[in-house]
Protein backbone atom coordinates (compact mmCIF):
# COMPACT_ATOMS: atom_id res chain seq x y z
CA UNK A 1 0.00 0.00 0.00
CA UNK A 2 2.99 2.42 1.03
CA UNK A 3 4.43 1.86 -2.80
CA UNK A 4 1.20 2.34 -4.44
CA UNK A 5 0.22 5.58 -2.01
CA UNK A 6 3.47 6.68 -2.76
CA UNK A 7 3.39 6.29 -6.83
CA UNK A 8 -0.14 7.81 -6.78
CA UNK A 9 0.90 10.96 -4.82
CA UNK A 10 4.36 11.37 -7.01
CA UNK A 11 1.36 11.08 -9.88
CA UNK A 12 -0.41 14.11 -8.22
CA UNK A 13 -3.56 12.09 -8.47
CA UNK A 14 -5.72 12.25 -4.97
CA UNK A 15 -5.99 9.76 -2.96
CA UNK A 16 -7.59 8.45 0.46
CA UNK A 17 -6.75 5.05 2.49
CA UNK A 18 -8.52 3.84 5.16
CA UNK A 19 -9.20 0.60 7.33
CA UNK A 20 -11.90 -0.32 9.00
CA UNK A 21 -13.01 -3.57 11.25
CA UNK A 22 -16.43 -5.10 12.87
CA UNK A 23 -17.56 -6.24 15.95
CA UNK A 24 -21.21 -6.70 15.07
CA UNK A 25 -23.34 -4.35 12.81
CA UNK A 26 -23.20 -1.99 15.78
CA UNK A 27 -19.50 -1.36 15.89
CA UNK A 28 -18.12 -0.57 12.89
CA UNK A 29 -14.84 1.70 12.74
CA UNK A 30 -13.74 3.03 9.95
CA UNK A 31 -9.86 4.28 10.37
CA UNK A 32 -8.67 7.48 8.78
CA UNK A 33 -5.58 7.12 7.71
CA UNK A 34 -4.66 9.55 4.74
CA UNK A 35 -7.46 12.15 3.43
CA UNK A 36 -7.66 13.31 0.05
CA UNK A 37 -5.58 16.93 0.76
CA UNK A 38 -2.91 14.77 2.45
CA UNK A 39 0.39 14.94 1.14
CA UNK A 40 2.01 11.47 1.71
CA UNK A 41 4.24 12.12 4.41
CA UNK A 42 5.82 10.69 7.51
CA UNK A 43 2.75 10.71 9.65
CA UNK A 44 0.77 9.13 7.17
CA UNK A 45 3.15 6.41 6.72
CA UNK A 46 3.41 5.73 10.49
CA UNK A 47 -0.82 5.70 10.34
CA UNK A 48 -0.19 2.79 7.96
CA UNK A 49 2.52 1.16 9.73
CA UNK A 50 0.24 0.81 13.07
CA UNK A 51 -2.63 -0.70 11.29
CA UNK A 52 -2.99 -4.24 13.17
CA UNK A 53 -5.51 -6.88 12.14
CA UNK A 54 -8.72 -7.28 14.19
CA UNK A 55 -12.36 -8.16 15.01
CA UNK A 56 -13.93 -8.98 11.58
CA UNK A 57 -14.77 -8.00 8.02
CA UNK A 58 -18.20 -6.35 7.67
CA UNK A 59 -17.74 -4.81 4.05
CA UNK A 60 -20.60 -3.95 2.74
CA UNK A 61 -20.93 -1.17 5.74
CA UNK A 62 -17.07 0.00 5.04
CA UNK A 63 -17.89 0.84 1.15
CA UNK A 64 -20.72 2.48 1.50
CA UNK A 65 -18.65 4.50 4.68
CA UNK A 66 -15.86 5.21 1.98
CA UNK A 67 -18.61 6.24 -0.77
CA UNK A 68 -19.70 8.80 1.21
CA UNK A 69 -15.94 10.61 0.93
CA UNK A 70 -15.65 9.44 -2.69
CA UNK A 71 -19.06 11.00 -3.49
CA UNK A 72 -17.79 14.39 -2.85
CA UNK A 73 -14.57 14.01 -4.85
CA UNK A 74 -14.41 16.32 -8.23
CA UNK A 75 -12.65 13.58 -10.39
CA UNK A 76 -13.45 11.91 -14.18
CA UNK A 77 -13.04 8.52 -12.62
CA UNK A 78 -13.56 7.21 -9.62
CA UNK A 79 -12.25 4.01 -7.82
CA UNK A 80 -12.64 2.67 -4.83
CA UNK A 81 -9.96 0.05 -4.35
CA UNK A 82 -10.40 -2.70 -1.58
CA UNK A 83 -7.71 -4.83 -0.23
CA UNK A 84 -8.77 -7.61 2.12
CA UNK A 85 -7.22 -11.24 2.71
CA UNK A 86 -11.41 -13.01 3.50
CA UNK A 87 -14.92 -12.89 2.64
CA UNK A 88 -17.49 -10.34 4.71
CA UNK A 89 -17.46 -11.74 8.56
CA UNK A 90 -18.56 -10.62 11.73
CA UNK A 91 -19.66 -12.40 14.98
CA UNK A 92 -23.13 -11.36 15.12
CA UNK A 93 -24.16 -13.01 11.77
CA UNK A 94 -24.12 -17.05 11.24
CA UNK A 95 -25.02 -17.25 7.69
CA UNK A 96 -21.72 -15.52 5.71
CA UNK A 97 -24.09 -15.51 2.55
CA UNK A 98 -25.56 -12.52 4.37
CA UNK A 99 -22.66 -10.74 4.50
CA UNK A 100 -21.76 -11.03 0.99
CA UNK A 101 -25.19 -10.30 0.03
CA UNK A 102 -24.84 -6.98 1.86
CA UNK A 103 -21.52 -6.35 0.11
CA UNK A 104 -22.50 -7.10 -3.31
CA UNK A 105 -25.42 -4.74 -3.03
CA UNK A 106 -22.98 -2.26 -1.38
CA UNK A 107 -21.32 -2.65 -4.60
CA UNK A 108 -24.20 -1.75 -6.82
CA UNK A 109 -24.77 1.60 -4.85
CA UNK A 110 -22.11 2.84 -5.73
CA UNK A 111 -22.17 1.57 -9.37
CA UNK A 112 -25.32 3.85 -8.95
CA UNK A 113 -23.06 6.64 -7.96
CA UNK A 114 -20.57 6.66 -10.89
CA UNK A 115 -18.16 5.05 -8.57
CA UNK A 116 -16.09 1.35 -9.68
CA UNK A 117 -14.94 -0.75 -7.08
CA UNK A 118 -12.42 -2.90 -7.50
CA UNK A 119 -11.03 -5.77 -4.78
CA UNK A 120 -7.66 -7.10 -4.23
CA UNK A 121 -8.23 -10.14 -2.18
CA UNK A 122 -5.51 -12.07 -0.55
CA UNK A 123 -7.11 -15.15 0.05
CA UNK A 124 -6.15 -18.33 -1.94
CA UNK A 125 -10.02 -19.29 -1.73
CA UNK A 126 -11.62 -15.88 -2.70
CA UNK A 127 -12.90 -17.37 -5.69
CA UNK A 128 -15.46 -19.29 -4.04
CA UNK A 129 -17.59 -15.71 -2.98
CA UNK A 130 -15.19 -12.85 -4.44
CA UNK A 131 -17.29 -12.96 -7.67
CA UNK A 132 -20.67 -13.01 -6.44
CA UNK A 133 -19.72 -9.50 -4.79
CA UNK A 134 -17.69 -8.06 -7.20
CA UNK A 135 -18.47 -9.69 -10.67
CA UNK A 136 -15.52 -9.45 -12.79
CA UNK A 137 -13.73 -7.04 -11.13
CA UNK A 138 -11.47 -8.57 -8.94
CA UNK A 139 -8.03 -9.69 -8.60
CA UNK A 140 -6.93 -12.52 -6.49
CA UNK A 141 -3.31 -12.58 -4.90
CA UNK A 142 -2.72 -15.34 -3.15
CA UNK A 143 1.09 -15.05 -2.50
CA UNK A 144 1.47 -11.64 -0.66
CA UNK A 145 5.53 -11.15 -1.75
CA UNK A 146 3.89 -10.39 -5.23
CA UNK A 147 1.40 -7.48 -3.74
CA UNK A 148 3.86 -5.01 -4.20
CA UNK A 149 4.81 -6.06 -7.32
CA UNK A 150 1.02 -6.21 -8.72
CA UNK A 151 -0.82 -3.21 -7.05
CA UNK A 152 0.80 -0.67 -8.96
CA UNK A 153 0.43 -2.70 -12.30
CA UNK A 154 -2.85 -3.58 -11.18
CA UNK A 155 -3.70 0.36 -10.31
CA UNK A 156 -2.40 1.82 -13.64
CA UNK A 157 -4.58 -0.26 -15.60
CA UNK A 158 -7.26 0.48 -13.60
CA UNK A 159 -6.66 4.49 -14.35
CA UNK A 160 -6.27 4.11 -17.68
Amino acid sequence: MSLLAWAVDRLGDPLAIAGFHSNTRHDVRYQHIKGYSEKWSDEVKARLAALDAGYSTRMGAAIRHAAHYLENQKADKKLLLILTDGEPADVDTSDPHTLIEDARQAVKELDTMGIYTHCINLDAHADEYVRQIFGQRFTVIDNIQRLPERLPQLFLALTK
